[in-house]
């Protein structure tokens, strides 16, 4: 490879993929309908395999040479709406819409992942396409490639304001790779991938996160007429249920718990689909799913989106959830509840000792509420002071990694594992 081309190649996935979606004459429309892996048993040589897709990869960002576009810092965006009726969290991240619930038992209806096993999806997908990226850099082939991430909810305390607050922790991962390459050029892959993933190191290093700007709007105390149900009457149901009121099914709410006590082990499996790059991320016991893709002019498909913007989603799900829990425990009437969340990631063309990272990481949450505006800001501190993944993004935590050669089996999995 010509040393320009490395050159460029050097600057990661990350880089030329967020210029690329940042261009509108460059979108590309989603055409492709993956297959559902977890149908297909392994080994049944059907479609390319990984490498198929590696050298597609390396020619189109070849094909990147000399774009100043690349040498600029890019923009992330995410925003989340809670519904109203049913105060269920759309994350809006580009054209994508992912849901993020919670169990009946809290007064909410399981149709999405919540945001802890989302950030440990997310994390997985990360790693899995930062594996990928650098072995079609360096022309290390791989077959297959499948990661399992798990985490165990742990307490720390804040650092901005000393409160013990729960969230994942205990971070590790296992990448199990089908390939030709020598353990010594797989172990280097991982030291890279650990030391230039912009998502891996947001978790793994402190960052200043700014207290979220407040958009207040103050709604009528008592409506008038006949009115739909809104996030009102959800938050009343979600404390009565805090409160050990039965959800429609019969089924009794769990009586509370500590924060930090006897909560299970987060677990996420990521596969790589060899033909198209995709990752199908699995997270938790409902085995949800969600996709993440590269955009065509990087051999994708655009069909989801990447872990750099994601990771900013959870956080903002995260502290959507936590203000519907909040209100409906301090007993404050919200109308309408909406987060915005933007960052900027750094480049690193020509500078591989300096990796991408993320800057001016910073959210807006939009409430509308008949209570004054001090008690809505009363809450949006109580709400900082113990979001999970707002905190776990503003401390840091180190991240295990090893490498499992062969192909992803169950048996495996349980066997290093032990």
């Amino acid at each position: 490879m010509p040393n320009n081309t490395r050159r460029v190649a050097a600057c990661g996935l990350a880089v030329a993929a967020w210029w690329l979606l940042s261009s509108p004459d460059l979108r590309a429309q989603a055409t492709h309908t993956s297959h559902d892996w977890a149908q297909s048993p392994a080994g049944s040589g059907e479609g390319d395999s990984v490498r198929d897709f590696q050298a597609r990869l390396r020619s189109a960002l070849s094909l990147l040479e000399g774009r100043p576009e690349l040498d600029r810092p890019l923009p992330l965006a995410a925003s989340v709406a809670a519904e109203g009726r049913t105060g269920i969290r759309h994350l809006r991240i580009r054209d994508f819409d992912i849901l993020s619930d919670g169990a009946r038992e809290t007064a909410e209806f399981e149709l999405g992942a919540g945001s802890w096993p989302s950030v440990v999806g997310v994390l997985g997908s990360a790693v899995a396409g930062d594996f990928l990226t650098r072995a079609a850099i360096k022309g290390s082939p791989i077959d297959g490639l499948e990661v399992v991430f798990t985490s165990r909810p742990e307490a720390a305390r804040s650092r901005g304001t000393g409160d013990r607050v729960v969230y994942p922790q205990a971070l590790a991962y296992t990448a199990f790779i089908d390939s030709p390459a020598s353990d010594e050029e797989l172990e280097g892959l991982r030291a890279e991938v650990e030391r230039l993933s912009p998502v891996l190191n947001l978790v793994a290093r402190p960052h200043d996160i700014e207290h979220g700007r407040l958009v207040y709007t103050q709604t009528p105390t008592r409506r008038e007429g006949r009115t739909l149900a809104g996030l009102r009457e959800f938050l009343e149901d979600k404390d009565a249920a805090s409160r050990g009121a039965r959800p429609p099914e019969g089924r009794r709410a769990e009586p509370p718990r500590a924060r930090d006590d006897g909560r299970p082990p987060l677990r996420a499996h990521v596969k790589v689909e060899g033909a198209t790059g995709i990752r199908h991320i699995r997270t938790d016991l409902k085995n949800y799913q969600v996709i993440h893709d590269y955009p065509r002019h990087l051999a994708g498909h655009n069909l989801g989106p990447v872990p750099e913007e994601h990771i900013l989603g959870t956080m903002i799900t995260c502290l959507t959830h936590i203000y519907e829990i909040e209100a409906a425990r301090r007993r404050v009437a919200m109308d309408t509840l909406e987060l915005d969340v933007e960052g900027t990631l750094t480049t690193r063309l020509g500078n591989a000792a300096s990796p991408p990272s993320y800057r001016d990481i910073r959210y807006t949450v939009r409430i509308g509420s008949p209570e004054p505006r001090a008690k809505i800001e009363e809450l949006q501190r109580a709400v900082e002071a113990v979001c999970p993944i707002y905190n776990m993004l503003k401390n840091s935590q180190p991240i295990a990694g090893r490498i499992v050669r062969g192909p992803y089996s169950v048996e495996k999995e349980r066997e290093v594992a032990r």
